[in-house]
């Protein structure tokens, strides 16, 4: 699973582990895989969230925090 940093726009921040990220049309949501279904680990409107990060872990063991875009919206038309 991977770790993500979620930094709001009150100044907050969040680190969780997750496997999916997804949005719809207001909301952001990580989620894991328990017993076949999808959990929710974390909620928030989308107009609330300022950053999203994922950390990578380097071949010397430290860690670095890149920038992740909001995936599409399920179910959204896609421009491509």
């Amino acid at each position: 699973m991977a770790y993500y940093r979620i930094q709001l726009n009150d100044g907050s921040s969040h680190t969780l582990q997750a496997v999916r990220i997804r949005t719809d049309a207001r909301s952001l949501y990580l989620e894991e895989r328990a017993a076949g279904d999808w959990r929710e680990v974390f909620s928030n409107p989308i107009t609330e969230v300022e950053r999203i990060q994922r950390r990578f872990t380097e071949n010397d063991g430290t860690w670095t925090w890149l920038q992740e875009r909001l995936p599409a919206p399920v179910g959204a038309a896609r421009t491509w």
